[in-house]
């Protein structure tokens, strides 16, 4: 256990007193059981070679435990300490599953990075957490990995660089490749049951979540077995109904803290099947699916969005797909109901990159009501209460920010931001230890609560709240909408209007009136209305797949300030 840490032991007595689960295992534990149990079948497919059928890689949950074992044996003979830290660069590929079993077993920390990471913020990790051995592709996508990777060698010189090759790459000079560390030929040496030699504990930080910035240095977050996988991934897999005889595919990055929960957790527990999608296409998502055989599709609302109102999307494309799992963000109504027409029920996942998951539907006799717009009811373990600007408790139908408990750490060489962050900095706090997510909701009398927007969202028109997910649902119905998001513009006279952001189907140019109309015959109040509208070919997503609405904001102060010159110089 660190000392820079937030976790006291008796969080563990209160998570049980919640109804919290815990369990003596980590994640390699449950390979070893599923490999016996299911060794036969297939766990885990991926793109990385390629998306073709006969480019497709395919791991048994046999080959899968013992491709773990010889990566474990290779890092204990090549003097890789355990306790150390790990860190993977790595696209959607089989290995990065590889890397969270492996470390589980070593009692080490692993973070996965997201691709889409710059030089400075990959650096800034790695000056962060100074890991003892790197696992990379050499480039992606124009970001030249393995340049960077020497750049921080050099500043920490005990870290060694492994790269994972694609098909007909030389493995460049100076750096082992991952490939070698799953050769076999080490069971010559060591015995599957030497592996009984290391014992693990599930309340030892195992996985570090980067937080998913773009800019900046992210945070890194602590996560041990108990608090991330026990309590949170357990609680997940059981409500959304993940079985043995699923396959998922995995739309969005392996990396982040969704990736892990639908990529590694889930299947783990369940024993089920994983695909990782390498490069995201909305026909590749379609062609997979129909292909593979896929029955649940994972990820955030924006791609599915996509693949959904992809001009592929079909019945015989989703023939066999019967649910959805996302997180990360509310997903359109319009979208929820074009699945649930076709039989496919979609199921959310609310919480924060910190605490992870906190609440999900309880999918059993839930209405429609609850299915299409409510967040959740708590998981067991948890504490999610709605509170005033007093910091009050409140109680159904009335709205106020969300907080959340659960078992916690903290960030990784941060105690300070750490308790600001859960709020450990008054011992008077009634709310020590809760995370501030800077949601806006309000439970109903079922327990169910709805989240109605971001505080720093809320668009403040004269005297009036709006609530910009209010707006966006019922303008993702709009025909001529294929994606929308509502932010405040700046006003001299009222302080903020309404401005839409949309993506609009193809052919389409939908315009203020056209929303005005549409909302008008809806019955919803004049002042919440769009009074601009700006036509993008995409909204600007951040790693973790999330609408960046700061983007948007900034976007539109910069139009109206460059039309305010424009004027100026026109009356000139």
């Amino acid at each position: 256990m660190d000392s820079d840490t937030l976790f006291r032991f008796d969080q563990v007595l209160r998570s049980r007193e919640l109804g919290g689960r815990h369990f003596d295992w980590v994640e390699w534990d449950l390979l070893q059981r599923n490999a016996r149990l299911y060794g036969h079948r297939e766990a885990f497919v991926d793109t990385f070679y390629g998306t073709d059928p006969q480019a497709r890689r395919h791991r048994t949950w046999r080959q899968a435990y013992d491709d773990v074992n010889a990566l474990i044996f290779h890092l204990l003979d090549r003097g890789v300490p355990r306790g150390t830290v790990m860190v993977s660069h790595l696209p959607n590929c089989i290995e990065s599953a590889y890397l969270d079993l492996a470390t589980s077993k070593l009692s080490m920390m692993h973070a996965g990075l997201n691709v889409d990471l710059g030089m400075a913020e990959t650096l800034g990790v790695i000056d962060k957490l100074a890991p003892r051995v790197a696992v990379i592709v050499s480039e992606w996508h124009g970001r030249p990995f393995l340049e960077w990777y020497r750049e921080a060698q050099r500043r920490h010189p005990e870290m060694r660089i492994l790269v994972l090759p694609r098909p007909g790459e030389a493995l460049p000079d100076g750096v082992e490749s991952l490939t070698d560390y799953l050769d076999p030929s080490i069971f010559q040496r060591y015995r599957e049951d030497d592996l009984a030699y290391l014992k693990t504990d599930p309340l030892a930080v195992h996985e570090l979540l980067p937080t998913a910035g773009t800019t900046g240095v992210p945070k890194i977050s602590k996560r041990t077995t108990v608090d991330w996988f026990h309590v949170h991934s357990v609680a997940i897999a059981e409500r959304a109904g993940h079985t043995l005889y699923d396959t998922r595919l995995l739309i969005g990055p392996l990396s982040g803290g969704s990736g892990r929960l639908w990529g590694v957790h889930t299947p783990l527990y369940t024993g089920g099947r994983s695909i990782y999608l390498t490069e995201f296409d909305e026909a590749t998502v379609l062609q997979l699916t129909q292909e593979e055989a896929v029955t649940i599709w994972v990820w955030n609302p924006a791609l599915i969005t996509r693949v959904v109102t992809h001009e592929a999307f079909s019945d015989e494309a989703i023939r066999t797909l019967r649910l959805v799992s996302y997180s990360g963000a509310p997903m359109s109504e319009e979208i929820l109901e074009k699945l649930l027409q076709r039989g496919v029920v979609s199921f959310n996942v609310y919480g924060t990159s910190e605490v992870g998951g906190c609440m999900a539907p309880i999918l059993p006799g839930i209405s429609r009501e609850h299915l299409l717009q409510a967040a959740g009811v708590p998981f067991e373990g948890f504490d999610v209460p709605v509170v005033d600007a007093e910091g009050r408790r409140l109680g159904p139908g009335e709205i106020g920010e969300i907080l959340i408990w659960n078992i916690h750490h903290g960030y990784w060489g941060n105690i300070e931001e750490s308790r600001q962050t859960y709020h450990e900095t008054d011992e008077r706090d009634p709310w020590r230890g809760y995370q501030h997510t800077g949601d806006l909701g309000v439970y109903d009398e079922e327990g169910y609560l709805r989240v109605v927007g971001r505080k720093k969202d809320m668009i403040l028109r004269g005297s009036q709240n709006i609530f910009p997910k209010e707006i966006e649902d019922y303008l993702s119905k709009h025909p001529k909408v294929r994606d929308i998001a509502v932010v405040g513009m700046p006003d001299p006279v009222l302080g903020e209007r309404v401005c839409a952001f949309v993506v609009p189907q193809p052919g389409e140019a939908p315009t203020v009136e056209d929303f005005q109309v549409y909302l008008n015959e809806r019955h919803v109040a004049k002042y919440k209305w769009p009074e601009r509208v700006e036509i993008l070919p995409a909204l600007p997503l951040g790693p973790g797949g999330k609408v960046q609405k700061m983007k948007l904001r900034e976007m539109i102060q910069d139009i109206l300030a460059a039309e305010a010159v424009k004027a100026e110089g026109s009356r000139s």
